[in-house]
């Protein structure tokens, strides 16, 4: 993973580091970890009073590289959301209040993890009708409503991305989203991988680590596109690949795997 996605990195702004000084801490620890680019993430929740401003990012952006390039550590910094989904979001995307991944028309969006929402469906179409690609996050973390009602695979069936976190992959939110991570990937619906770390509280995985993981599920060709190129090509605002199938038999030894202790 040379681009990072889904990154708090920025200080003061939501839950991720709360001093300019742990932002540096966990940019070292990024870029340590085998992390070339992050995008900032901060939470957007538009109907609460977590709604950072463009101009904010940007401001805490230009600060922390300054400091980044005071302390050496070359990691490049860029701006993004993470949006909470509401029936207004593409309003605000228009109005420019939300920023797209790198300016670009890739909008990193997540959903209730418990309930899924009447107007999901219709928000992600909508987005997708003025030029929008949805990159819905971490959908491994979500209730099993969402597997039940079938809207994620709707959803990627119908042109959205997904977005796991390499730390579901690793066992940090336990068995069960390491379980959901592992079949959203055999069945060839992921399309990004990405840290999603805030300050010091989750470990990050280093990218070779989760490599290893990635192409014993999925294959080396998959974890190519998945964790190094889409994440790019999303940076760059291009057209991203998708997985190719995946071998069933390999499934089966992983998902037993993945119920073992201590992993």
């Amino acid at each position: 993973m040379m681009v990072d996605i889904h990154c708090h990195i920025l200080d003061g702004v939501d839950d991720g580091p709360r001093t300019v000084e742990e932002a540096v801490v966990l940019s070292r620890k990024l870029k340590e970890k085998g992390v070339s680019k992050v995008i900032a993430t901060p939470h957007f929740i538009g109907d609460y009073d977590l709604k950072p401003t463009p101009e904010c990012i940007n401001k805490k952006i230009s600060q922390l590289t300054d400091e980044l390039h005071k302390q050496g550590i070359e990691l490049g910094i860029y701006p993004g959301m993470e949006v909470f989904a509401s029936d207004d979001t593409v309003d605000r995307i228009k109005k420019g209040e939300i920023i797209t991944l790198n300016n670009s028309k890739y909008v990193l969006i997540e959903f209730s993890f418990e309930n899924v929402p009447k107007y999901m469906s219709n928000l992600l179409f909508s987005m997708q009708l003025e030029g929008y690609i949805p990159i819905i996050a971490h959908p491994e973390r979500y209730s099993i409503q969402y597997r039940k009602s079938g809207i994620i695979k709707e959803a990627v069936e119908k042109g959205a991305l997904l977005q796991i976190n390499s730390g579901s992959l690793m066992g940090v939110h336990g068995k069960e989203v390491r379980k959901e991570a592992i079949r959203l990937l055999k069945e060839g619906m992921v399309h990004l991988i990405a840290n999603d770390a805030h300050g010091g509280r989750r470990p990050i995985p280093a990218v070779k680590d989760v490599e290893k993981v990635l192409i014993e599920i999925c294959g080396a060709e998959n974890t190519d596109i998945i964790f190094y190129k889409n994440p790019v090509l999303v940076f760059e605002n291009k057209e991203v690949e998708r997985m190719s199938a995946v071998n069933k038999g390999s499934f089966i030894v992983e998902m037993l795997r993945s119920l073992r202790p201590n992993m």
